[in-house]
């Protein structure tokens, strides 16, 4: 909302225009034209005429379709996330964000706002499934039922946390499969390109989906005041961007820097007392610092590259 809220102010709020499904487009040798219907009702809408096409439509991209016709649906891994918001309790710092299980079996909460009385907690629970598990397409909007994980986390209970009772404090949950794309080789046709999850749709670890998205328009931004609204522009965009989230992607595969979380659950399933005993503090860092680096999120690298000018 405060992107979308700084968008309208900055461009005006006739600029953000919703219910409009892409159906196509065309270009001439300085112009595209994009083509529009009603999403609910199927019918034309006025077409769109600009220097460029970005589709930052997300997984299921219209023009990544376009581009791309024979991609078929998005991977699955065989994990499915269960999310909601409850109210509760301050847990540990009161600001701290936790991330318990492994692998197959994790739960993420951190806290999102905070009153007097009480924190409004995020929480993810995930459960991997095998590969011939029955799922549904993702969805936004699809409600998730307890039944279907609550039971396997019924004695997660730490003496800062009660998992379930986090859990049934939420008025609702939703489901969400955890599916991505292969990474392409191409996102650049003449004045059309890709960004975000239409580029690059990643698993959702170490909070890479929204954010690298903002690294894109970062970039992109940048070409285009060296280079003006130009296929040119697109290009040098694209050759900073697409090897980058292409590692993240395949990284993401492997567990990213939540593998630390599974290597203790090798070394310790029965449990542990102390950390060190499982896991060096230089595997921890190691880990830490080098998902940081692909992902573009070491503080040195961030700091040096200076504004967009």
């Amino acid at each position: 909302m405060i992107l979308l809220d700084a968008a309208r102010e900055r461009l005006g709020a006739s600029k953000v225009m919703t219910g409009h499904h892409l159906a196509g487009w065309s270009e001439s040798d300085s112009h595209v034209r994009a083509h529009f219907v009603d999403r609910r009702t199927n019918t034309a809408l006025p077409d769109a005429e600009g220097d460029l096409l970005i589709g930052a439509d997300g997984i299921h991209s219209a023009v990544r379709k376009t581009l791309y016709p024979n991609e078929g649906p998005p991977i699955w891994n065989g994990a499915i996330l269960w999310r909601g918001t409850s109210r509760g309790q301050p847990f540990l710092t009161g600001r701290s964000m936790i991330m318990a299980g492994h692998e197959f079996q994790k739960f993420v909460a951190y806290p999102i706002s905070r009153t007097a009385d009480d924190t409004e907690i995020n929480w993810i629970a995930e459960r991997k499934f095998r590969p011939d598990h029955t799922w549904q397409r993702e969805d936004w909007n699809r409600a998730g039922n307890l039944s279907d994980f609550l039971p396997q986390f019924a004695d997660w209970r730490f003496d800062w946390l009660d998992v379930p009772a986090v859990i049934q404090a939420a008025d609702a949950c939703f489901e969400y499969p955890m599916v991505d794309r292969d990474p392409l080789d191409r996102w650049s046709f003449s004045r059309v390109t890709l960004l975000g999850d239409a580029a690059h749709p990643m698993y959702p670890i170490g909070s890479n989906g929204a954010s690298q998205g903002i690294l894109d328009a970062r970039v992109l931004t940048r070409e285009i005041r060296r280079a003006g609204a130009s296929p040119a522009a697109l290009l040098a965009y694209e050759t900073e961007r697409r090897p980058a989230t292409g590692k993240i992607v395949l990284a993401n595969r492997a567990n990213g820097p939540e593998q630390v979380m599974q290597l203790v659950e090798q070394r310790a399933p029965g449990g542990f007392a102390r950390i060190e005993d499982v896991l060096t503090p230089t595997e921890l860092q190691g880990t830490a610092d080098g998902y940081k680096q692909i992902a573009g999120f070491d503080r040195d690298a961030l700091n040096a590259r200076g504004p967009i000018v």
